[in-house]
């Protein structure tokens, strides 16, 4: 069985849509909680329109994204829990792949699927690691996650329950990155499995995306895998992949930033690398700095496969 939890905080025009693709699974989920963070907008009585279907609503004070995931994981009653932002939306046959792969290796404690991207009217593919429709069990998931940042997001994650609140869900008070932190520790000591086939879209078209702010400050996950690589408690392996995992989301994270025009962010995240000792990141991250804007924003488009 499946839980689904659907955090909701200010996403009144898309929430209908996220909800039906939810309802028309071919695999049933065990329920479905949309938890309201504190919404000011019409999004619960949109949500209530959808009881009958098996609804459930639950809301709390603004917290944050990570305390609505949290409050999902205690409420859920299922063995794993599928998430879905509110603003995504799933292809019919998710959670069906979902279960499959849940199934084959009930001892996983994060499953996942490939996704498509919606940007500026059109649809891309976001690049898989892994060759289409393959599955199995991840064995280096950081070095492979790193490669795309796109073998799990989300929306395309489904995880133990029982594991991820074992691992404290997700960090309370972090900004950007919080759901990364919340695979990294379930990875560390957990099985991973994949099936790559695209089976959730990632709206960045939608209101109110946190990528789109400008922080001024390193993504949280960026400094959790710092702390990591820091601690020198690592083991080889796992230390190789981690330090590929920091390179790759502070370089992509300096770009975006970049472009958004925010360069504090980019200097927060420069000297952050050079404290890790990831010395060529930091001349790297220079370099992009430098860089024209039309050659980021080119990076960025051919970042991903535009749909045909």
């Amino acid at each position: 069985m499946i839980s689904v939890v659907i955090p909701l905080y200010n996403k009144a025009g898309h929430i209908a849509h996220t909800l039906t693709s939810v309802i028309m699974q071919t695999y049933k989920p065990h329920e479905i909680i949309v938890i309201d963070d504190g919404s000011t907008d019409r999004g619960s009585k949109i949500v209530e329109q959808f009881f009958d279907a098996g609804v459930r609503l639950i809301t709390q004070s603004n917290q944050g994204v990570s305390a609505a995931r949290n409050r999902g994981l205690e409420e859920s009653n299922a063995e794993f829990v599928a998430f879905l932002d509110a603003d995504d939306y799933w292809l019919p046959n998710h959670l069906e792949t979902l279960h499959r792969l849940t199934v084959r290796w009930p001892e996983a404690s994060l499953a996942s699927t490939a996704h498509y991207i919606k940007r500026d009217g059109e649809m891309y593919e976001a690049r898989s690691t892994l060759p289409a429709d393959w599955e199995g069990v991840v064995d280096n998931f950081f070095r492979f996650y790193a490669k795309g940042l796109s073998l799990v997001n989300s929306s395309t994650v489904c995880v133990n329950r029982r594991a991820l609140m074992r691992k404290g869900g997700f960090p309370v008070g972090v900004r950007r990155g919080e759901d990364i932190i919340a695979w990294t520790r379930l990875a560390l000591d957990g099985v991973v499995v994949h099936k790559a086939v695209h089976t959730a879209v990632y709206n960045q078209e939608a209101d109110n995306r946190s990528a789109r702010l400008q922080v001024q400050e390193p993504p949280g996950s960026l400094v959790y895998l710092a702390q990591l690589l820091k601690s020198q408690e690592l083991k080889p392996d796992l230390a190789d992949g981690i330090s590929v995992l920091f390179d790759r989301i502070a370089l992509l994270t300096a770009a975006g930033s970049q472009l958004d025009g925010d360069t504090a962010g980019v200097e927060g995240i420069a000297e952050l690398v050079r404290e890790t000792g990831r010395l060529r990141t930091a001349m790297m991250i220079g370099l992009v700095m430098l860089l024209p804007l039309g050659v980021l924003q080119l990076a960025r488009k051919f970042r991903h496969r535009q749909m045909g």
